[in-house]
């Protein structure tokens, strides 16, 4: 990974899914309890300021951004996905949420969720923050504030990351990159 490779650059905001390179037990329960292969979501766009492609993400750490190249070290990349429809609108509007806390409550509050799709129950996520958020839900919120056709069929507080990555997978809704160079 010597070489700098764009990836962002000249195309609309992307889709990332990602689980860590090392043991996270946080990591480990996300799979787990959605049985997913991936346990992260996050935007990787090109910043004009800083010259490269960014992350956006929700991580422990709070809503924060992150080179590209620093985040590839700690992570497995899934998938990359450029999305049929156009999220830069709603990518605009989270802006307004860097540096917010991460949604800790609404992590744990998904394990009700699961519970209830278990059983066959829909269930509301009891902890969940309207000050914060957890990486699907703002990907989901992203999608609902650009306007996406169908952005109404996700519960920003009960979606999952793999819920999502198998939404863009079908043609009709993104492309998928290769992403095998950083996986």
């Amino acid at each position: 990974m010597s070489e700098t490779v764009f990836i962002s650059k000249g195309r609309p905001t992307l889709l990332g899914f990602s689980t860590p390179r090392s043991f996270n037990p946080v990591s480990a329960l996300v799979r787990r309890f959605t049985n997913s292969e991936c346990s992260h979501c996050f935007f990787l766009y090109w910043d004009d300021d800083f010259q490269c492609d960014m992350v956006l993400e929700s991580h422990e750490l709070g809503f924060r951004l992150i080179t590209w190249q620093r985040f590839v070290r700690k992570n497995r990349i899934i998938a990359l996905v450029e999305p049929a429809h156009n999220l830069d609108p709603g990518f605009l509007k989270l802006g307004e949420w860097v540096g917010s806390a991460y949604d800790f409550g609404g992590l744990i509050g998904q394990a009700f969720v699961q519970l209830g799709r278990w059983l066959k129950r829909k269930v509301r996520n009891p902890l969940s923050s309207p000050r914060s958020m957890f990486c699907s839900e703002s990907i989901a919120r992203c999608m609902q504030w650009a306007g996406h056709p169908d952005a109404r069929s996700f519960s920003p507080k009960e979606t999952t990351p793999q819920e999502l990555l198998t939404f863009y997978r079908r043609t009709d809704r993104g492309t998928v990159l290769d992403s095998k160079r950083w996986s």
